[in-house]
């Protein structure tokens, strides 16, 4: 079973030499410093695994007890530049004015812990919401994506099946599509519909519509119309042609 919590960290002589300087030149000593202290006085490595446990405890409140200093210039640069101190702030820098006493300076020691404790806490809460920002600001852009690439497919399956009418229309007209092109395609029908809409208000093509059933009838009966209609004639001359020159004179 893999172990929890931070991975244990193996001391080396630097380490060791470092942490007896620094206990040495502490001023007041809390228990397990003292024990930690007293064995690197009277004890030459290899250290006993218990032995090991301690010096890595004392070792890891030594790294704190030097963040906590650093706590220090930090608060005392902000009432430099006054700027609003918080409770624990005001504690903190009431401490470093008294007389430095055992009892004080394990006072201070704590309100820095504590300090350090609520930083630490601040700092990660800052970092919880800005990485909820983040995945707020992802989902967002992965959810406009996706809309848009739903609008892309949407259009895609439309050009798809639009092709597939055309094919399917040439195939019924028994037209080869074997040399189409979209250009071509294009201009017929858009041809098409012009000539629609040039036909659809005639009065011709009106009573037609009226004399058939549906559309599609009434364009199969308006060839059949004007065949017919050309058999009449006027002063010996096909209606249509007399029609047409009438139109065409100014």
């Amino acid at each position: 079973m893999a172990t929890r919590g931070r991975p244990s960290k193996n001391l080396s002589h630097q380490d060791i030499e470092d942490l007896k300087f620094f206990l040495q030149n502490l001023l007041f000593l809390k228990k397990n410093q003292q024990r930690a202290l007293n064995l690197l006085d009277e004890t030459a490595p290899p250290f006993s695994e218990q032995q090991l446990t301690l010096l890595k405890t004392v070792d890891r409140e030594k790294r704190l007890f030097q963040q906590r200093q650093v706590l220090i210039e930090n608060i005392q640069l902000k009432q430099k530049n006054q700027q609003t101190l918080l409770a624990n702030e005001i504690e903190i820098l009431g401490l470093l004015k008294l007389d430095l006493t055992q009892d004080t300076f394990f006072r201070l020691d704590r309100a820095l812990e504590s300090y350090q404790k609520i930083e630490k806490a601040a700092l990660e809460n800052r970092i919880r919401l800005e990485d909820e920002k983040h995945r707020e600001i992802l989902q967002n852009n992965k959810k406009e994506l996706t809309e848009a690439q739903k609008k892309r497919n949407a259009e895609n399956q439309l050009k798809y099946a639009l092709g597939g009418a055309v094919l399917a229309a040439y195939e019924q007209l028994e037209i080869s599509s074997e040399n189409l092109d979209p250009q071509s395609v294009k201009s017929k029908i858009v041809h098409n519909e012009r000539f629609y809409d040039l036909i659809k208000d005639t009065k011709i093509f009106k009573d037609t519509f009226k004399s058939s059933e549906n559309y599609t009838q009434a364009c199969l009966m308006l060839p059949k119309l004007l065949d017919a209609l050309a058999q009449y004639q006027i002063a010996d001359e096909p209606i249509h042609l007399a029609t047409l020159r009438k139109i065409k004179e100014p």
